[in-house]
């Protein structure tokens, strides 16, 4: 069974760093990037979820996707880099692809992502590719719960990109010591303006 199949099979797929067309400098590049930047504390999403978790916003799609920071593109420049769409292209079945929204979170103790499902913020996305920069935490599981498939529950590891499809019901448990940073990127094979209106935020100053 190729990726493709195993993608719609299961609807969530693990990656190690030695999977990914990526660099070590390059993966180093997005966490010194991840490092440096400010985050605004956000409670409450865009799907109606509860959560708290810090973030900064680098592609938004309200209307359409638009960058929001002025480092927006050194991240684009990797992870849609010609190499990443090949990869994603075994998993998605087309290089045509689409970053409509990109956010980094950052989760410290008692920080959580709420239930949700990312096609409730916008139907045009297809697949959430989702970073993964720290391993030495306890808690912060990326859990699915399928009423198909059943609960999953995963824990990756440094440098390890997890890919869900968009339409699955997943959360981040509680994160009970430590940090949990990732960069999540939400893809699309539409290019078009959105066909629905996501809500803001409510961010705490």
């Amino acid at each position: 069974m190729n990726a493709r199949q195993q993608f719609d099979e299961l609807g969530t797929l693990m990656f190690s760093e030695k999977e990914l067309p990526l660099t070590r400098e390059e993966w180093q590049q997005i966490e010194n990037l991840l490092d440096e930047v400010e985050y605004e504390h956000i409670v409450g999403g865009d799907a109606g979820e509860g959560h708290s978790v810090k973030v900064c916003r680098f592609y938004n799609d309200v209307d359409r996707p638009t960058a929001l920071h002025q480092r927006s593109e050194e991240i684009s420049n990797i992870v849609m880099s010609n190499k990443m769409k090949l990869f994603y292209k075994r998993i998605m079945g087309t290089d045509q692809l689409c970053l409509r929204r990109c956010q980094a979170n950052l989760l410290h103790k008692d920080d959580y992502i709420g239930m949700h499902v990312d096609q409730d913020s916008n139907p045009d996305y297809f697949a959430t590719v989702v970073f993964h920069f720290d391993s030495a935490y306890r808690g912060g599981e990326f859990i699915t719960r399928d009423h198909q498939l059943g609960d999953h529950r995963y824990k990756p590891e440094k440098r390890t990109v997890l890919i869900n499809d968009c339409s699955i019901p997943h959360e981040v448990s509680s994160v009970e010591l430590g940090e949990r940073k990732t960069l999540a990127c939400f893809i699309s094979k539409k290019f078009t303006d959105s066909t629905h209106h996501r809500k803001k935020f409510q961010v705490l100053k």
